[in-house]
């Protein structure tokens, strides 16, 4: 598989403790990962490390194929490597509106954001919520607008914190056919979850971060074989 991005001597710590020190972490195409690790781990710290919002203590980042610093990456990441949260904000405006705000930012014409706003909205099947206030949506159709806006910035990378936290299983559901179409369309995809076992059948690899550390675990693909992928 073709690496995107790979982290080195990766080392964050808050209020002096150390929260984390990973030695190598690696992103790859076409590839889901799962990250595991407990409330409070650090998973989501380092996901916003990943995406450039967040600095690390230190760090050498190596993106599509070029070494650099975190500081200097950060600013090539946050174009290419979008961060979901598991709450995602949404404007107090229409759902249209919502998915059309990264494409206003980047100042494409009017026509081309409309033609790609249909087209999210096709995708994530919320055509008939379009002209809904994002306020007024229930849960797991707030996480389907976020899912179209972050689809229509074309990502490299995906990182997504605990997407299905506190869904029904309808909602848990229409958002792994998602994940899994977005990963047939070539977006790289991590997954930070507290509760691996629900999102097993959608990842290549699974890591956990505990105590600090990050350590492969095995996988459960569909011939039931248990595997360990390594991570770098």
């Amino acid at each position: 598989m073709t690496e995107i991005l790979r982290y080195s001597g990766l080392r964050k710590s808050v209020h002096g403790r150390l929260l984390f020190e990973i030695e190598t972490l690696e992103t790859h195409a076409r590839a889901c990962m799962a990250l595991s690790g407990r409330n409070g781990s650090g998973k989501s710290t380092l996901l916003r490390i990943m995406a450039g919002l967040e600095a690390p203590d230190r760090a050498t980042v190596c993106y599509r194929g070029q070494e650099m610093s975190w500081r200097r990456a950060s600013g090539r990441m946050r174009g290419e490597i979008i961060y979901l949260h598991q709450q995602p904000y949404l404007f107090d405006s229409s759902v249209t509106d919502n998915i059309a705000y990264g494409l206003r930012r980047r100042g494409l014409p009017l026509k081309e954001i409309s033609r790609k706003v249909s087209e999210a909205l096709e995708w994530a099947g919320i055509a008939h919520l379009q002209l809904r206030n994002a306020h007024d949506l229930s849960g797991g159709e707030r996480q389907r607008v976020a899912f179209a806006r972050a689809r229509i910035l074309s990502p490299g990378i995906l990182l997504l914190d605990e997407p299905t936290s506190n869904m029904d299983s309808e909602s848990r559901n229409q958002a792994y056919r998602m994940i899994r179409r977005l990963k047939d369309e070539g977006v790289s995809i991590i997954v930070a979850t507290h509760e691996y076992h629900t999102i097993a059948h959608l990842c290549d690899g699974h890591l956990s971060l505990q105590a600090g550390r990050l350590e492969p675990q095995p996988t459960e693909p569909a011939d039931g074989e248990r595997k360990v992928i390594p991570y770098g």
